[in-house]
């Protein structure tokens, strides 16, 4: 009876949004059977920030509601993150040896882009805190929001310009929801490399340029959050997150390949800094038995990966931008790997087999793309 119901209003919701939803699975992702019990109680009531409408997905009355709570939730946040979050000393950052207080960082009279690294449990919530001031989300995981407690909290609590990377017309209209955010004066956060970093050699992975599209259509200011977290698979207030709150930035002055290479820049680099002062370690204490450390780092991603509510693996291994200029190994070698067997001659039977052992290898240590 309930199961009828269900499948009768999920109908109604898919007629409704078919414009921003490719299928009804993309509100709650591959590998469920179907929405949460929580979505049929409670998040239901919420359907209007898929809209890709700004009037109709972004509510001037919501917004004021959530700006009149964020100081409760500035003092109740730091209690809620499974880890503990410190604010980090620029100046000793740089410099180990000086005692320098931090220059206050001087943040415009009007809303702010905050950008921030992604990869952890908490850094929706460790954003929010670091940036000091209410922010939405440019928000990307529909399962995660519509299914689970932390994007039920996240969207009542914090709020969001709600997109489905699934769909080519709600990332388009998402740039309107995210302007309309701006021009009713709350700041915004997003995550420009659109999904977490799971690369073990990239400190930062190549961003999408909507934040530069939104800096230049608004004319705001755009202020890097960064995060290192040394074990990001331990939920533990023992396990530090490190945060960075580093100048604003004026984007929209700035050429857009040199905009984000300089923002990626940016990132990378306190990334980097707070790696060397947090992160050291030893190879034999890394690896923890493994037979290497690409199977080490294999084991990580399964540990952070499971702990994730509603995880979309399938849109999560293909939302990592990667540059059209930048030609990958394997897809290089992918034409000649796919080559059909009944086309296989003695003439060309090595080349093929060597281009898909080297597809194969390579694509096994495509972590981004593997989880």
């Amino acid at each position: 009876m309930f199961e009828k119901a269900k499948e009768k209003y999920n109908k109604k919701v898919y007629e409704q949004y078919s414009d921003c939803l490719n299928d009804i699975s993309d509100l709650f992702g591959d590998g469920y059977d179907g929405m949460s019990n929580l979505f049929y109680l409670w998040n239901r009531r919420y359907l209007h920030w898929l809209d890709n409408d700004p009037e109709k997905a972004v509510s001037e009355k919501e917004i004021q509601f959530r700006r009149k709570i964020y100081p409760l939730l500035q003092k109740v946040g730091p209690k809620i993150l499974k880890c503990k979050q410190v604010l980090e000393n620029r100046k000793n950052l740089e410099n180990p040896i000086s005692n320098e207080p931090d220059e206050a960082v001087t943040l415009p009279n009007k809303p702010i882009i905050f950008v921030s690294n992604h990869g952890f449990h908490d850094d929706v919530l460790a954003t929010t805190l670091a940036a000091k001031r209410h922010v939405y989300f440019l928000w990307g995981s529909l399962p995660l929001l519509y299914n689970s407690f932390d994007g039920l909290a996240a969207g009542l609590l914090i709020g969001n310009a709600c997109v489905n990377r699934r769909n080519k017309e709600s990332r388009k209209a998402s740039l309107n929801k995210a302007l309309k955010i701006l021009e009713l004066g709350t700041s915004l956060a997003i995550f420009p490399e659109g999904v977490w970093n799971k690369t073990p050699e990239k400190l930062v992975l190549d961003l999408w340029k909507g934040v530069y599209d939104i800096s230049i259509a608004s004319q705001c200011s755009v202020v890097p959050i960064v995060h290192y977290v040394r074990d990001m698979e331990i939920l533990s207030k023992k396990n530090i997150i490190h945060t960075v709150v580093d100048d604003p930035i004026e984007l929209y002055k700035m050429p857009q390949h040199e905009a984000i290479e300089y923002l990626q820049d940016v990132l990378a680099s306190w990334q980097w800094k707070m790696m060397e002062r947090y992160g050291q370690s030893t190879r034999s204490a890394e690896i923890c038995g493994f037979a290497s450390a690409d199977e080490r780092w294999d084991q990580l991603l399964k540990e952070r990966v499971k702990g994730a509510a509603r995880y979309d693996s399938q849109i999560e291994k293909k939302a990592d931008y990667r540059p059209k200029d930048i030609v990958r190994i394997e897809d290089a070698f992918e034409p000649m790997a796919n080559v059909p067997d009944s086309r296989i001659t003695a003439q060309n039977a090595k080349m093929i087999m060597d281009a898909r052992k080297i597809v194969r290898k390579y694509k096994d240590i495509d972590f981004q793309r593997k989880y």
